[in-house]
């Protein structure tokens, strides 16, 4: 077979790979479409669950965020923060028990996990108080918790307060990076606006209310558990 021969054939097999794709495409039925959009979005869904696991979401939190979600003040707020610009780093929700705040906060990473959905964040995001006041300021997991791109404070408020202030320092540590790296933070507390800041300190208050103007607030959730 001479070398003439030889491209014609390569150029007929390359027109029938064409003609073989373009039947495919035009093969496919409406409900073909829907059912690969369907799989899709639920593979999507599945990264997005893992992710969220891997980010040390609650389980519990995980299952309320897939339900139906009421429009609380919590959520609300959640909502509004997720739209607001880098200077306004930092939502604070204030309330008791059961008033959905923990579970706004699990949306609100939900969501920006969805944006990344190509490539899912797979760094702890999500800490509880208690569990940070026994993080060392020496300690490896202490500069991923400054860094981390995004990071929810659950039950601030809840965790042992030592003597020296050590928690209290650190978490002054952790709130002016993420304020100076606009970081978006997202803290849940049962303190009112007075209490948190006679418990943490004039520095981290003054933090948090800088960015209030663009998008960033201490919202004081005031009714009740939504709790049965």
């Amino acid at each position: 077979m001479d070398t003439s021969t030889s491209e014609i054939e390569s150029a007929y097999m390359a027109k029938a790979r064409q003609i073989a794709a373009r039947a495919k495409e035009i093969g496919l039925t409406e409900e073909d479409k829907e059912v690969i959009a369907s799989e899709s979005k639920e593979g999507q869904a599945h990264a997005v669950r893992d992710s969220l696991k891997q980010q040390f979401v609650p389980n519990r939190i995980l299952e309320t965020v897939e339900g139906e979600l009421s429009a609380t003040p919590a959520m609300n707020a959640a909502a509004r923060f997720l739209k607001s610009p880098k200077d306004g780093w930092c939502l604070v929700l204030s309330g008791p028990k059961g008033c959905g705040k923990s579970t706004a906060a699990g949306w609100y990473l939900s969501q920006k996990t969805w944006g990344q959905v190509s490539c899912p964040p797979k760094t702890r995001r999500w800490w509880t108080a208690a569990r940070l006041a026994r993080v060392s300021g020496f300690n490896v997991e202490f500069e991923p918790i400054i860094q981390v791109p995004t990071m929810v404070i659950d039950d601030l408020g809840l965790e042992y307060m030592d003597k020296n202030g050590h928690f209290n320092s650190r978490l002054d540590e952790i709130i002016d990076e993420r304020y100076s790296n606009y970081r978006p933070t997202v803290i849940t507390t049962n303190l009112n606006a007075q209490a948190f800041k006679e418990r943490y300190g004039a520095r981290v208050a003054d933090r948090i209310r800088e960015g209030f103007s663009h998008g960033g607030a201490f919202i004081e959730i005031n009714h009740g558990s939504l709790r049965g």
